[in-house]
């Protein structure tokens, strides 16, 4: 059986969503990284209180970066730039206990279509070399996650470009993200395509169409399908639910995936 945490919502003061997702009794907590609440100074402000309430989880916290870093980018001074706050990134997790940190395949540059896309694709490269270098060094393991239907590196082929030319990255699975980029089909080749280095998941629910964050059962995934897949490769490690709608439809939502585990 896999371990089911939560995402803290970096709109609310931190301590208070570390200790709600904690009364929820998730197994552990993915702390979104961001501002207004939850940017790596304020988390470093209040490190020592974090700690304190981490230490109550079974399991060791997962690290969430901005979605929008722009690690792609053509311009140089800004590429070099988000290098800069992923290492700031990283940093911070290490002060937290955090092994595990998210990247997000985000892009601009609305006119890179074709054969110029691969500029972007390469940069991302590029960058990611550095960061995981530089996150070895700090014993935090880099992972990587598909981003939703969009100028994103959404599609399983860019992604797959992306893991096989940087060592030692892994797979952050997005269900629902790969659900909107291609439905079921795409959301099964995901699995079988990277298998073993998928080290997180995250789980929640849309109608094929955008990135809805729904609770389990409210979209059109089929869920049940996703549990007799991950569980042919025995995938026991963490899913966050990535539930918007409140925390405790996150809680009935882990709950559902904890039945469908046990009846598969």
């Amino acid at each position: 059986m896999p371990h089911f945490g939560l995402l803290t919502n970096p709109s609310n003061e931190i301590l208070h969503e570390i200790k709600n997702i904690l009364m929820l009794d998730f197994e552990f907590v993915e702390i979104a990284m961001e501002g207004p609440e939850g940017s790596p100074q304020i988390i470093i402000d209040k490190q020592f209180a974090i700690l304190k309430l981490l230490e109550k989880f079974k399991h060791k916290p997962i690290g969430h970066t901005v979605p929008w870093m722009d690690l792609g980018s053509d311009y140089e001074y800004i590429r070099q730039a988000w290098i800069l706050e992923s290492m700031r990134n990283i940093r911070t997790a290490t002060q937290l206990g955090i092994g595990l940190i998210n990247f997000h395949t985000h892009l601009n540059g609305a006119m890179f279509t074709g054969e110029k896309r691969k500029i972007l694709l390469d940069n991302w490269i590029k960058s990611l070399r550095e960061i995981v270098r530089y996150a070895d060094s700090h014993k935090i393991r880099v992972m990587l996650e598909n981003v939703p239907v969009s100028k994103g590196i959404h599609k399983l082929e860019e992604f797959k470009y992306l893991i096989e030319n940087v060592d030692g990255v892994f797979v952050h699975l997005d269900i629902p993200h790969a659900f909107t980029s291609g439905g079921m089909q795409a959301v099964i080749e995901y699995i079988h395509v990277f298998g073993n280095k998928i080290s997180h998941i995250h789980w929640h629910d849309n109608n094929g169409t955008r990135d809805e964050h729904l609770p389990v059962g409210l979209g059109l995934i089929d869920h049940q399908r996703v549990v007799k897949e991950l569980k042919s490769m025995n995938y026991d490690r963490t899913i966050t639910l990535e539930v918007f709608t409140s925390t405790a439809d996150a809680k009935s939502s882990a709950n559902a995936l904890k039945n469908l585990w046990g009846e598969n």
